[in-house]
């Protein structure tokens, strides 16, 4: 994986809107698991992208960070927040999940849409480790990424595949197993809540039929 140029896909994506999560039916699903927390709890969305997901956070009643390496991006984001007069909700931050600019203890939630899927193997007990640092004792972190029940993807058919990670134009795919995940979160005192493994059709090939799973974990 080259990481300027999966950094320089991404950035390009969210300024034309051809992300592969807008087009992906997963909000319902998710909000349905966010675990019952008070009104104005406090979320970190780490990937927040064009900040589709993080608006529908604030809808709920939540206060959010939004946490993306892509200084253009959160430029915009916080632009858009103003003009909606949201910027006492939520708020983007420019910074890399790798390295969370942000004090320890501090969130109730952490949500991952499709972050985790697109890094290497040797990140992943590092990426878990800034997550839990920033995270309160008692907190979630809701993870929603590919699953290996995936049958068919730009071509890679992970389910039947004996492979889990893919590449195109650059950019890295994992395909996780349910098992993979709570290995790797509970390594780090993350204990599962609920988890769910759900189809979609998606609009990035005609043939395509993804699947994600959608991981709810509680630190312990």
């Amino acid at each position: 994986m080259n990481s300027d140029i999966q950094k320089n896909y991404f950035e390009l994506a969210y300024r034309t809107g051809s992300d592969v999560w807008t087009h992906i039916p997963y909000h319902a699903v998710a909000m349905r698991m966010l675990p019952p927390l008070s009104k104005d709890s406090f979320f970190l969305d780490v990937g927040v992208g064009r900040g589709l997901w993080l608006h529908k956070l604030v809808a709920a009643g939540y206060r959010v960070i939004g946490l993306d390496y892509i200084p253009e991006i959160i430029k915009k984001g916080n632009a858009d927040l103003k003009s909606e007069n949201l910027g006492d909700r939520a708020r983007f931050v420019v910074g890399d999940v790798l390295d969370i600019p942000l004090a320890d203890n501090t969130f109730d939630c952490i949500t991952d849409i499709g972050v985790l899927q697109h890094m290497s193997h040797g990140q992943w007990n590092q990426y878990v480790d800034e997550i839990s640092r920033v995270l309160k004792t008692g907190g979630y972190v809701l993870n929603v990424s590919l699953s290996k029940e995936t049958g068919r993807f730009l071509g890679f058919k992970p389910k039947h595949s004996a492979e889990a990670e893919f590449e195109k134009f650059g950019v890295t795919y994992y395909f996780f197993t349910n098992t993979e995940l709570n290995e790797l979160f509970a390594s780090r005192g993350m204990q599962l809540v609920d988890q769910r493994v759900e189809h979609f059709d998606a609009r990035t090939d005609p043939d395509d039929a993804i699947a994600l799973v959608l991981s709810l974990y509680k630190k312990v």
